[in-house]
């Protein structure tokens, strides 16, 4: 989660303003803007999704590191399946709960560095068709390499946001880009990355026993239906 919020964050504005004349997007602001700004930054379907390939992932290096739990999964090939995939699913609906409290961090962070105007801007950006498609390609990216560092999974989102953009796309690019809101978005990236690391572990850490129950009750489940059935 460290670098998932802080690289949508940084998605446009760290392309290089410089090179862009245009004037900023002007948008009224109206009731509800941040919640709907955070929103589109932390939609909870995009992380429920990236949520369960980081899982994926952390499972696989955690069996990889304990040489006992691997020979016992190697020796029973569906509990890999059965296990992670019932773990899977908990572990995102926990996320997705939580998200909430995420949000109200990042709005407290936003709400104190931007301006309302900024606010409705940056809203307007992500919210237009380019803006959608550089949330796409940005979560895309995550979701692919999750066990990315922050520095590479930015890269890399960045690449694809850039390989997708097409003329079409120029004039709000370079609207935002020239703009206050997406160069404050971009020097609040720390602390959006800062929150999203210690929501994450405090998370983790709250639901760490009722996790590690539940994947022992569902290997020992699996395992006494195979013995039933032998």
């Amino acid at each position: 989660m460290k670098p998932l919020l802080a690289a949508l964050a940084l998605g446009v504005a760290a392309l290089p303003a410089s090179a862009f004349a245009a004037a900023p997007v002007s948008a009224p602001v109206a009731e509800g803007d941040l919640q709907k700004l955070v929103a589109l930054m932390a939609p909870e379907d995009s992380i429920g999704r990236i949520a369960g390939r980081a899982f994926d992932l952390g499972m696989d290096q955690q069996l990889a590191a304990d040489p006992k739990m691997k020979a016992a999964y190697d020796a029973n090939p569906g509990l890999r399946e059965q296990v992670g995939g019932q773990l899977r699913g908990q572990f995102t609906r926990i996320l997705v709960a939580a998200l909430p409290s995420l949000r109200g961090e990042i709005e407290t962070i936003l709400k104190a560095e931007l301006t309302p105007g900024e606010i409705a801007d940056t809203l307007t950006f992500f919210a237009s068709p380019t803006g959608q498609k550089v949330r796409a390609e940005v979560y895309e990216a995550m979701g692919n390499a999750p066990g990315q560092s922050p520095q590479e999974m930015q890269q890399a989102a960045m690449a694809a946001v850039m390989a997708k953009m097409t003329p079409e796309d120029y004039p709000a690019l370079m609207a935002f880009a020239g703009s206050t809101a997406a160069q404050k978005m971009g020097s609040l990236n720390p602390k959006i990355a800062a929150a999203s690391q210690a929501w994450a572990l405090k998370l983790v850490a709250a639901n760490r026993p009722q996790m590690e129950g539940f994947a022992t009750r569902a290997a020992a489940e699996y395992l006494a239906k195979k013995k039933g059935g032998q």
